[in-house]
């Protein structure tokens, strides 16, 4: 087993979101300016399988999405002048042709793969793939704004 690239410990303090929000594990790969490959490993006693479905947890569809986000998050962050400087973060301004075609379940690793396709400004597009096993179980693309907290905090 290789050691990850990022540890969880690193991945937190990259990322704002905490429990029960924080859906990435590790990182494997990252190429400033251009992509990252991720890993969530989906448990069973997670919060959102209480009700997503009792009798078969299914990860839902908007929790990949997070997953997906939150990866291109830590790639913006570390790639060069398009991170959040201090008092602004990256927002999710759009979900584009996302695609659910496998079920994630409790037990499996979900792989995320994000590669940036335009940096333009304070906006920025990226398309990425969830798979599991090699088997593709969502794929789209999301769009980001920069915003500052202070923009955001008076909506």
């Amino acid at each position: 087993m290789t050691k990850p690239l990022m540890a969880f410990q690193e991945v937190r303090e990259c990322l704002k979101q905490r429990f029960p929000m924080l859906m990435i594990d590790k990182v494997v790969e990252l190429v400033p300016n251009e992509r990252i490959a991720a890993v969530k490993n989906v448990t069973g006693n997670e919060l959102q399988f209480l009700g997503h479905f009792p009798e078969f947890a299914i990860m839902p569809g908007t929790l990949i999405i997070e997953a997906i986000g939150q990866a291109a998050s830590i790639l913006f962050a570390k790639t060069t002048a398009s991170g959040a400087r201090p008092g602004e973060l990256l927002v999710l301004g759009s979900v584009i042709d996302m695609r659910f075609l496998a079920p994630v379940v409790p037990g499996d690793q979900l792989h995320i793969d994000v590669h940036i396709l335009k940096l333009a400004g304070d906006l920025a597009l990226v398309e990425g793939t969830a798979s599991v096993n090699g088997v593709t179980a969502a794929r789209g693309k999301l769009g980001f704004a920069r915003r500052s907290l202070e923009a955001v905090g008076s909506r």
